[in-house]
């Protein structure tokens, strides 16, 4: 088996973690991302197996790995970086690494929050302009808040443990709302709801073709006019132009987002001039426990595979 890491992955500390993956057959590190398309097709043409971080691998990509017959995506949101149709129509099954860090996505969440309401990075920013400004940034205490979680997997769930642990009201939609999967304390609700009742409406659904742009104007015209929004999960479940206007006219208070419709986000860009926007480079995930994890999960789904077995798959 030649197993292929076309764009590198920051999970991987050194060349060591990679043994249990030599002893299925040839692995090929790519030591950071491709130049181009091209270098990414010269990269993956003749893989048995891809484990996949940031490049795209779409249909025509697929199309030129006769050989392959798996890939292990570095992360959830494999939908935003695999064709999964063209995929599975071609013998090829994916996996993805589920829960490697939903503790480190939470509290980012959370210290986003944090620091978007008690308006931390403006204040820095002041003081190390030489200013001392006390009584300009005047926040709010988060305790008998409302928070609003869209999405109840393992980073919605852990969000909501963290919120409640703050003494926060949690109320929460999910796709897939079963009897018993609200954790303890959490009320779920209408999604119209949520965004009515919510002081801070907080992402954590994962991307797919039916959950793109379910966050839509109308859902965030229904915010308060103080309330806050944190996004975590991935630019293309919200109408983020509609979020721009809002946020610009001061209908909703505030917004931090670690993710972005480009990454790397290009500047100028709307969001990047509103001082009302806290920003992060997509850094949710970027834990020490988190990477561990991610490529032991993702070295696991391997060995699965070589062994005819299914792990975390996801067609």
């Amino acid at each position: 088996m030649r197993i292929v890491f076309p764009d590198g992955a920051g999970c991987v500390r050194s060349p060591e973690e990679l043994e249990p993956l030599r002893r299925l057959g040839r692995v090929d590190f790519h030591d950071g991302p491709p130049r181009d398309r091209a270098e990414l097709v010269e990269r993956v043409r003749e893989a048995d197996a891809v484990v996949l971080d940031y490049s795209e691998m779409d249909a025509e990509v697929l199309r030129v790995c006769p050989r392959l017959r798996f890939i292990s995506f570095l992360g959830i949101g494999y939908a935003s970086y695999i064709d999964v149709a063209a995929a599975t129509k071609q013998g090829i099954t994916v996996a993805n690494t589920p829960d490697y860090g939903a503790t480190s996505v939470a509290e980012h969440a959370l210290a986003m929050m944090l620091a978007l309401t008690r308006h931390l990075a403006a204040a820095d920013r002041s003081l190390r302009e030489g200013r001392w400004e006390p009584g300009r940034f005047n926040g709010i205490e988060l305790r008998g808040k409302t928070l609003g979680i869209v999405g109840l997997g393992p980073i919605g769930a852990e969000m909501a443990r963290l919120a409640t642990g703050i003494g926060m009201r949690v109320v929460a939609w999910t796709r897939r709302a079963t009897p018993g999967r609200a954790p303890a304390g959490v009320e779920m609700v209408a999604l119209e709801t949520l965004f009515e009742r919510a002081d801070v409406v907080s992402l954590h659904l994962a991307y797919s073709r039916e959950t793109e742009g379910l966050i839509s104007r109308a859902l965030l015209e229904r915010m308060k006019p103080g309330a806050w929004f944190v996004n975590t999960a991935r630019a293309r479940l919200v109408d983020n132009a509609a979020l721009v206007e809002l946020l610009t006219a001061g209908k909703i208070r505030g917004a931090a987002l670690d993710v972005h419709e480009t990454e790397p986000t290009p500047v100028p860009h709307p969001m990047v001039g509103l001082p009302n926007v806290l920003l992060t480079p997509h850094i949710g995930y970027n834990t020490t426990e988190a990477s561990a994890n991610m490529l032991r999960i993702s070295i696991a789904t391997v060995e699965a595979f070589a062994r005819g077995e299914r792990l975390h798959v996801v067609n």
